[in-house]
């Protein structure tokens, strides 16, 4: 048999604030590069359409790879700077 709440839900403690941190330097950088990314190769394909080798190569080849390494760099984080030399 459950044990009756001693505290009600009224004064059970609730936080007041939500502490939300910034993203990483990296971390944002990262996104603005998977941003900057995604509109150049629409402007890419936009610009030139009937470059098929070009599309081929761009979006089956080297977007995904350029994804991946920038999603990976985003999410590491940044080296220790050792200042006390």
């Amino acid at each position: 048999m459950p044990q009756p709440s001693t505290a009600s839900d009224a004064e059970a403690p609730h936080p007041t604030t939500i502490e939300v941190a910034a993203l990483p330097r990296r971390a944002l950088w990262g996104v603005v590069g998977l941003v900057v990314l995604t509109v150049g190769s629409l402007c890419l394909a936009w610009l030139f359409p009937n470059v098929t080798l070009l599309h081929f190569l761009w979006v089956a080849q080297a977007a995904p790879i350029l994804y991946l390494l920038l999603a990976w760099w985003g999410t590491q984080s940044e080296p220790l700077k050792d200042d006390a030399s």
